[in-house]
């Protein structure tokens, strides 16, 4: 941000007119009513060039003229420029997106790779944008503005169903308070130490920002590659079994998740509780990589960290299977979805 007269100029100039004319116009503000000479004497400009502006600025109606000998032109109430510019702008913007949104997309779209956004408001607004498209589970993780950002996205997303998973750093207690306040939808809410800016949906796509000042870097980053995806995702779980607690709300049967490790913890944790429970998955068998599906008795959930152990087992009526996620080498089957169903009776 520059000086309060830069930051007029530049509003002007994002309103339309060059640099001479923004500055003919604030003068016009600051001294009243001049002539064409007048203000050539004032800025020290060839004549032509002063009349060339100020007929450019009479026919976009910034200033106004009074008949005579010479000529004198004052200067449009700046408020009522501003406001005519908005009206204008917002009927070409809803014009404009109406027919940006209606251009048809290919069929299929093939996602992949890494794509990187070099402005770090922008990557923070597309980023958060994913949540419009979590249809079963979502991590989010970011400081408290990144979060309160997300807020009305967090909300629409739970309210359509999806398990949503908010890590929060740099808050402290009167911090998670504020959160909880503002966010009582809220039923999953820890608090890290550190973080960057990150969101992952459905195993499928991830965004982050590095948000820590201390890197030179403030590049976000939209990850469309599924084995980088589960890197992000590993992180955040291995961050979120050892985060503080703030809301710890039970989802409602049937539980259903895309995250192989956060649905090992959270079966875990309903087994700790003598809860009998079956899991429904999907996925590939290891050894042949056919599509699967297994149903049966969830006999444990393995989740141990740091040896790398993540699987569960499972009861089909017939063996015992173990499900891991997609990078699953020893298990027998390699699971994509998860579906937790409390057993009755």
């Amino acid at each position: 941000m520059g000086s309060p007269r830069e930051n007029a100029i530049q509003l002007l100039r994002m309103l339309g007119l060059t640099g001479l004319e923004a500055e003919l116009y604030l003068i016009l503000l600051e001294k009243g009513p001049l002539s064409a000479p007048e203000i050539s004497d004032y800025l020290v400009r060839h004549r032509p060039q002063i009349h060339v502006a100020l007929t450019r600025l009479s026919s976009k109606g910034y200033i106004e003229e009074l008949g005579g000998r010479p000529k004198k032109y004052r200067a449009v109430d700046p408020q009522l420029l501003t406001s005519m510019f908005m009206r204008e702008f917002n009927a070409l913007t809803t014009k404009a997106l109406e027919y940006m949104k209606s251009i048809s997309k290919p069929s299929f779209e093939e996602k992949f790779g890494v794509w990187i956004i070099r402005e770090p408001e922008v990557a923070k607004s597309r980023i958060s944008q994913m949540l419009d498209e979590a249809k079963i589970d979502a991590l989010v993780m970011g400081d408290i503005k990144f979060i309160h950002l997300l807020s009305d996205k967090i909300e629409a997303a739970i309210k359509r169903g999806v398990s949503v998973y908010v890590l929060s750093y740099a808050l402290g207690e009167r911090g998670a308070k504020f959160i909880v306040e503002d966010m009582p939808f809220l039923k999953k809410l820890r608090v890290a130490i550190s973080g960057d800016i990150v969101v992952v949906v459905d195993s499928s796509l991830g965004g982050v920002l590095k948000a820590r000042p201390t890197l030179p870097l403030k590049h976000g980053f939209l990850l469309e590659e599924r084995t980088l995806v589960d890197y992000l995702s590993h992180d955040y779980v291995n961050r979120w079994v050892s985060s503080k607690v703030v809301v710890d709300d039970k989802f409602n049967f049937p539980l259903r998740f895309t995250f192989h490790r956060m649905a090992l913890y959270e079966t875990r944790k309903l087994l700790l509780e003598n809860k009998k429970l079956r899991l429904i998955s999907e996925g590939y068998e290891v050894d042949t990589g056919a599509k699967v599906k297994v149903e049966g008795r969830i006999v444990d959930a393995v989740l141990d960290l740091p040896a790398g152990y993540a699987h569960f087992k499972v009861d089909t009526g017939t063996s015992i299977i173990r499900v891991g996620g997609l990078d699953a080498i020893a298990e027998e089957v390699a699971g994509e979805y998860f579906e937790i169903h409390e057993e009755t009776g």
